[in-house]
């Protein structure tokens, strides 16, 4: 059995540990399946382009895209190269329907900084929603080595998506190793919950 619905994120604003504090290093998690991860003023030391990009994530809570990119692009072009602006860019590109201009971002972000766990995740779903689960499950295996055990909640996303490529493409004994992986690091209710739906999937799916 398909898993159809390719990622899900959470509806809160999660607080990554950070020794600069709290406000510097968060994530927002919007709150469906077809919204994308933002990281919030992680790494960028301008402070214009700090501003830009906080004006940017304002349009993306009230689901403005187009202008949500623009504000990113101006802060990449004070602090260029900066995986933080790049992979918010890639991300309105993705929300504005525009795959392959998102997915061309993302691969150079990966080109710049490899580590960059959160790119992995955003690039698998861009796969996943365009039905290349072959493609997802590379990416996210790629991404898979670079996460770490201090950020458990974005490694838990990235397993679980995991599990949702290997289901779609009928590998349901590696969707039911992946998503027993996300349950057991879940750091949130509502994610456990999901992450349960698709383990329960994929159990069902081996027992055909």
């Amino acid at each position: 059995m398909k898993i159809e619905k390719v990622i899900y994120t959470l509806i809160l604003i999660l607080t990554l540990n950070s020794c600069k504090g709290q406000d510097e290093n968060e994530v927002k998690y919007k709150k469906d399946a077809k919204d994308v991860i933002f990281y919030k003023n992680a790494g960028i030391k301008d402070t214009t382009a700090h501003t830009l990009f906080t004006e940017g994530l304002e349009k993306v809570d009230n689901q403005d895209f187009e202008k949500a990119k623009e504000k990113f692009i101006e802060a990449d072009k004070i602090e260029g190269r900066n995986p933080t602006i790049l992979n918010a860019i890639a991300q309105a590109e993705a929300r504005l329907g525009n795959i392959e201009k998102s997915n061309e971002i993302s691969l150079n972000i990966i080109s710049i900084d490899s580590t960059y766990t959160i790119t992995y995740v955003n690039l698998g779903q861009n796969y996943m929603k365009i039905r290349d689960y072959e493609k997802a499950k590379e990416i996210l295996l790629k991404g898979k080595k670079f996460t770490s055990e201090k950020n458990l909640h974005t490694k838990s996303v990235l397993l679980l998506n995991l599990a949702i490529a290997y289901s779609n493409l009928g590998d349901c004994k590696n969707g039911l190793k992946y998503s027993s992986e996300a349950l057991e690091i879940s750091q949130d209710e509502k994610f456990t919950d999901f992450a349960t739906k698709v383990k329960l999937e994929s159990e069902k799916c081996i027992e055909k």
